[in-house]
C-alpha cells in the first residue's frame, strides 16, 4: 500500500491491484445508517423486554442489563456476519462501499470481521473513557494516509469504494 505517503484516495494491495478508498464522509454514513437500522429492532426488543409486569426498581435494572446485553450482541452479529460473508453491511452497501482484505482484496472473512469489530466494541465497555475512546478509534481514519481506522489496521482492512 505505497503511495509515497501522500492521501490519494488509491491504495496498492499486497496482490498488487489498486483499489478506490471510500472516504470518511461515506464511511460516517453507512454507520449511521447501520445503526438507524439495527436501532429499529433494537427499540423494539428493548420494549419488550423493558415493559413488565413489575415496577420493582432491582427487576428493571435486571431488564435494563438484559437489553444492554441484547443489544451488544444484535450489533455484534449484525456486523460481523455481513463482513465477514459478503465484505459489507446494509448501510454500507446503501452508500456504494465495502470491507476488503488488504492483502488480497477478497472478503475479509470471520477472523478479520471479528477482529475489526472487537476494536472498538471491546473498547467501548471501558467505564467512562470507553466511548470516546471507541470514537477515537473510527476517527482516525481521518488523519490515515489510507484512511484505515485502528480497528482496520488491526484487523488488516481497507474500507474501499464499489
Amino acid at each position: 500500500m505505497s503511495d509515497g505517503g501522500r492521501r490519494t484516495g488509491w491504495a496498492e494491495l499486497a496482490s498488487g491491484e489498486t483499489v478506490e478508498l471510500a472516504r470518511s464522509g461515506q464511511r460516517c454514513a453507512a454507520r449511521i445508517l447501520d445503526f438507524i437500522i439495527v436501532s429499529v429492532f433494537d427499540v423494539a426488543v428493548a420494549l419488550f423486554i423493558v415493559l413488565g409486569e413489575s415496577d420493582d426498581a432491582e427487576q428493571i435494572a435486571d431488564r435494563l442489563t438484559g437489553v444492554f446485553l441484547w443489544s451488544s450482541v444484535l450489533f455484534l452479529v449484525y456486523e460481523v456476519v455481513q463482513v465477514a460473508l459478503w465484505g459489507r453491511t446494509l448501510g454500507k452497501r446503501m452508500v456504494g462501499i465495502k470491507v476488503v482484505n488488504a492483502a488480497h482484496g477478497g472478503v475479509p472473512g470471520w477472523g478479520k470481521a471479528v477482529g475489526r469489530w472487537a476494536i472498538p466494541g471491546l473498547v467501548y465497555l471501558i467505564p467512562i473513557v470507553g466511548p470516546l475512546a471507541a470514537l477515537l478509534c473510527y476517527i482516525s481514519l481521518t488523519w490515515d494516509r489510507v484512511y484505515q481506522g485502528w480497528h482496520d489496521k488491526a484487523a488488516g482492512t481497507l474500507v474501499v469504494r464499489t
